[in-house]
């Protein structure tokens, strides 16, 4: 079976098949929507599948991040301290009871 190229060519009428095309999307309209709506559905599943469960750094890309973290973390005790007392000042402030209040505009 042999295909005429030459001839193939001037049976497709472009401006015909554009036309059909849009009719074809017009009357099948919401069951296009649904298609398109399903495979953008599929695609963010699969984009949270992939980022969920398929890690990309192996066991020791893993500990050499976890050893990074914990050498530049310190604790100074002093400062935490320092803070505390900070702290309770406030709260020992706020509790304060006001015996008297000043009279600001001097009624008596």
């Amino acid at each position: 079976m042999k295909i005429d190229l030459k001839n193939l060519q001037g049976k497709i009428n472009t401006k015909d098949l554009i036309q059909k095309t849009g009719s074809f999307l017009n009357r099948k309209e919401v069951y296009v929507l649904f298609v398109i709506f399903f495979i953008f559905l599929g695609y963010c599943g699969y984009l949270w599948y992939a980022y969920s469960y398929s890690y990309q750094w192996d066991g020791a890309k893993k500990q050499e991040y976890i050893n990074t973290k914990n050498a530049g973390t310190s604790f100074n005790k002093e400062r935490f301290e320092k803070v505390l007392g900070n702290i309770t000042a406030r709260q020992d402030e706020y509790q304060k009871n006001i015996d008297n209040p000043k009279d600001i505009f001097r009624l008596k």
